[in-house]
């Protein structure tokens, strides 16, 4: 049974505590944490005091079940999975972070190595192959897309088939597989039979997002959270998951909450998450217990 958790992203503008208890609050129970580039979350990062981090955590009753580090270095990177045993974490996610024969050849190898000896997994993102820069909600750089990367799901058959390693999987992002025109189940099929299936991000995108010219941008970040008159129907994906008995986080996600009050970002994810749960009942979900700690 996989459990339903929610990402610390919408909340970059706030404080870890802030944002944990406002989760908390939701009654999330994990939540995925972030440490990477501006102006994505970086609530956490190297040098902080995994104990204090942990002690918030604890005292409102919240587990962490990830660590995202986009926008980082090979270097920077081995310092965060480092990180995450640290926390206790058993999986980190980032994005294809160059050249397909580069990322496969010489970035990812040390970071697999580094995961298996730390008892951490490395779940690569399907990624659209537009570059990261600091203005990517605006659609910017569709122009100077990679030929190659890992964003369709016959390049997500290829990595896992070119890195085949128990500690190497995929973080499925649902709209970058709907941009590419994919099945979404198709994809959790295929990882799922092969045990790389990692993580997977409850998460929409806009209906008037325009392939070939938006980039990255999927949209206001309320057109983002899954909801009713969505792009996409979230019991079919969900059900999905369930059907391959898969048992890791389904985390609810979205970007575009710049400047948004801390009010509003609550208001908004509370929203979406009780249609999350209609989507659950529709399934049949139940509620795995999370153990202690």
């Amino acid at each position: 049974m996989f459990r339903y958790t929610a990402e610390i992203l919408p909340y970059h503008d706030y404080p870890f505590e802030t944002a944990v208890a406002e989760l908390a609050g939701l009654g999330f129970k994990e939540v995925n944490l972030w440490t990477s580039a501006a102006p994505l979350a970086r609530h956490v990062n190297p040098g902080d005091d995994p104990h204090k981090m942990l002690q918030v955590l604890d005292g409102h009753g919240m587990k962490p079940c990830g660590l995202t580090m986009y926008g980082k270095n090979q270097q920077e990177m081995l310092e965060r999975i480092q990180l995450a045993h640290d926390l206790g974490i058993d999986t980190v996610i980032f994005d294809c972070e160059a050249n397909y024969t580069d990322f496969v050849s010489t970035f990812l190898p040390p970071l697999v190595e580094a995961g298996e000896r730390l008892g951490v997994r490395i779940a690569v993102e399907n990624h659209l192959t537009v570059p990261f820069s600091e203005d990517f909600e605006s659609g910017a750089n569709e122009e100077r897309r990679w030929a190659e990367g890992v964003d369709t799901l016959a390049q997500i058959k290829r990595l896992v088939t070119d890195i085949d390693h128990p500690n190497l999987g995929v973080c499925l992002a649902p709209p970058h597989l709907w941009v590419m025109n994919e099945t979404i189940s198709e994809a959790i099929t295929f990882l799922a039979e092969r045990k790389r299936l990692f993580y997977y991000y409850i998460w929409d995108v806009d209906r008037a997002y325009r392939r070939g010219v938006d980039g990255l941008n999927f949209g206001p970040g309320e057109n983002q959270l899954p909801r009713p008159d969505g792009t996409l129907d979230h019991a079919v994906p969900l059900g999905t998951l369930q059907r391959v008995g898969y048992e890791g986080a389904a985390s609810l996600k979205c970007h575009g909450t710049h400047g948004w009050s801390l009010e509003k970002v609550t208001s908004q994810l509370r929203s979406s998450d009780a249609y999350v749960r209609s989507c659950l009942e529709r399934i049949g979900w139940r509620e795995p217990q999370v153990a202690a700690a």
